[in-house]
């Protein structure tokens, strides 16, 4: 392999590693701002998804460039290729987060009940978890531990459905409307970047093996 080429590829998974610190810390702001009310949080988020938007774009131009000029094969093409969808998964999880901390802005006019609050907190503790996890798995290239997220995910979607039933039970006329679809918001994207990291391990098996688990 040309040195240039593998100094392509080392600069590429270094700052994939990079945009994956950064998803993490959005996602610990946003449980911060959800679940904590610390609103101070909400500018620094803001802030880190710039930086995530950026290296997003960045990485993608990068990987598109490379496999464009260079014509990579084996392990690398699988490499380039799953890392199109890793930075995808990264910067949606990214997304997700921002807009959780966004409702929450709007939660704080309401009198949410504790043991619900607790409930998502839960929730939100288990997607945390499986962030840090597909994050590990992709700076490890841990098979056993990328091909276990689905597993670990599993509790994510059990937790949803709980509360996603509770929260479609009939509405008090004295209850505001918006505090349920708030809420509904809140769990659909806990629910969905536990998906997201379950694709992350997809890639990391495939980057490995040549195939999912």
């Amino acid at each position: 392999m040309a040195p240039h080429f593998e100094r392509q590829l080392q600069r590429l998974r270094t700052d994939l590693l990079r945009l994956g610190a950064l998803v993490e810390t959005t996602c610990q702001l946003s449980y911060g701002v959800v679940i904590e009310q610390d609103l101070t949080a909400l500018d620094l988020l803001l802030q880190r998804e710039q930086e995530v938007d950026r290296y997003y774009h960045q990485l993608t131009h990068e990987a598109i460039e490379i496999l464009i000029l260079q014509a990579p094969v084996a392990n690398d093409l699988r490499f380039l290729a799953s890392l199109l969808h890793l930075t995808r998964d990264l910067e949606r999880m990214g997304d997700y987060a921002v807009e959780m901390a966004t409702a929450a802005q709007r939660l704080f006019c309401y009198a949410t009940p504790p043991d619900l609050l607790l409930e998502i907190q839960v929730m939100f503790e288990r997607a945390l978890l499986l962030v840090s996890e597909s994050l590990s798995a992709i700076a490890d290239l841990d098979v056993d531990l990328a091909a276990a997220i689905r597993q670990h995910d599993d509790a994510v979607d059990t937790d949803y459905a709980r509360i996603y039933q509770r929260l479609c039970r009939p509405i008090k006329e004295t209850e505001p409307v918006e505090v349920r679809l708030l809420l509904l918001l809140v769990i659909r994207n806990l629910e969905r970047i536990g998906d997201h990291a379950t694709k992350i391990g997809e890639q990391v098996c495939f980057i490995v093996n040549g195939y999912p688990p």
